[in-house]
């Protein structure tokens, strides 16, 4: 979706720099002018030429994270000079009124300062969403019973990750949780991302029944050049055992059961099997799609709840009966989103929040990291507290 965002984007800017060159000559623009608006257009072409560049040498370099932090940056820097300035055409091209003119750079610059402020200030600014849920088979003893659910955190795109996962598990603990739950995408590329200061941070995230989290996309090492089947189950592994000496534990197509006073319920994982990894990129709903080995022994009379990275995964839960609430991540609302209002609502059916059937519930987190580029628009991230309630 970044391509093709970034290739049509390249296309249009080009050709509108073109004919806003031709109208400052056309309308006797000084040299001084001329130049400085060819010089800057033609430095965010140089941008667009290098982010290939340094992807194609990311691509060959393996897992290479300072390579893909710099891509990153400049895929930012790129997008959001070419936006606002798509904006400033706009209104400046179509006619030939001042009052246009100054308005177009008006809502460029308020675009400009809106992407840096998503850039540098909502990107870490973590979000405690309050949701309270209810459930006709919820057991008594989970009546208030409360989930903080994170997501998708990207641990290979953070600027800063010791400072910025220590704000993290700060606000998380904050909640109060008594189960905190993680939808996946721990890391980008590799679990060597994983050093000792970021586990070490990790281990601060808790709660009183634990820490239990499910395999996204960016944890298999599928983006990792050459990746094999065999490398993709190694290096799952790998990130397994890292956070399960953190108190972490990884739900790999398993079911773990919580008990509160005198019941119980269940959480169940999906993992990022290689059967989901062609639907890794996918906007539509999973069709068919086979769970039922992984529910043969949870009985039918027990509240579930089911982690799954992928919402795309959730008609087949919830029409097959097996989970009252489903979570899930990957999305991010594109991390552009203001109000109801996304990107994401153009191609995905359920892409933030709560939605709801006959058979059952899921709610997609925003996530906590960036992916493709670094800022969130409005799309803060998000840690969500649920509470379980009986009606």
């Amino acid at each position: 979706m970044t391509k093709i965002i970034t290739t049509v984007l390249a296309l249009l800017i080009a050709l509108l720099d073109f004919i806003a060159y031709r109208r400052l000559k056309r309308e006797g623009a000084g040299k001084a002018v001329r130049y400085s608006f060819a010089g800057v257009i033609l430095f965010s072409y140089l941008l667009i030429i290098l982010v290939p560049l340094f992807m194609f040498a990311l691509i060959n370099a393996g897992n290479s994270q300072p390579m893909m932090k710099l891509s990153m940056a400049i895929l930012t820097g790129y997008l959001f000079f070419t936006i606002s300035r798509l904006f400033l055409y706009i209104f400046w091209l179509p006619t030939k009124r001042k009052c246009w003119m100054w308005t177009g750079v008006a809502v460029s610059s308020f675009l400009l300062l809106s992407f840096a402020y998503g850039a540098f200030v909502t990107r870490t600014d973590y979000k405690v969403k309050e949701v309270e849920l209810s459930f006709k088979g919820l057991p008594e003893s989970f009546d208030g019973y409360r989930i903080a659910f994170i997501s998708d955190i990207h641990i290979g795109s953070m600027w800063n990750p010791e400072s910025e996962l220590e704000k993290l598990s700060s606000v998380v603990n904050s909640t109060g949780a008594d189960v905190i739950l993680f939808g996946g995408d721990l890391v980008n590329l590799h679990h060597s991302e994983l050093s000792q200061p970021i586990l070490d941070r990790l281990s601060l995230i808790k709660a009183r029944h634990g820490v239990f989290a499910v395999m996204g996309n960016h944890d298999t090492g599928s983006y990792v050049k050459g990746s094999t089947k065999e490398f993709r189950a190694e290096n799952m592994a790998s990130l397994a055992r890292s956070v399960s000496f953190r108190g972490w534990t990884y739900l790999r197509d398993s079911t773990v059961y919580i008990n509160n006073g005198t019941h119980s319920i269940a959480i169940t994982g999906i993992d990022y099997s290689e059967k989901l990894q062609e639907y890794k990129h996918s906007f539509k709903a999973i069709d068919n799609f086979d769970v039922s080995h992984i529910y043969e022994n949870v009985p039918d009379s027990v509240f579930n709840i089911t982690i799954s990275h992928l919402p795309q995964l959730w008609y087949s839960l919830c029409d097959s009966g097996y989970s009252d609430l489903t979570l899930a991540g990957h999305i991010h609302a594109m991390q552009m989103k203001v109000a109801t209002l996304s990107p994401a609502a153009l191609v995905y059916d359920e892409w933030s929040g709560l939605y709801e059937r006959e058979k059952g519930k899921l709610y997609i987190n925003d996530g906590i990291g960036s992916v493709g580029f670094f800022a969130r628009i409005g799309a803060r991230p998000e840690v969500t507290v649920i509470t379980l309630k009986k009606p």
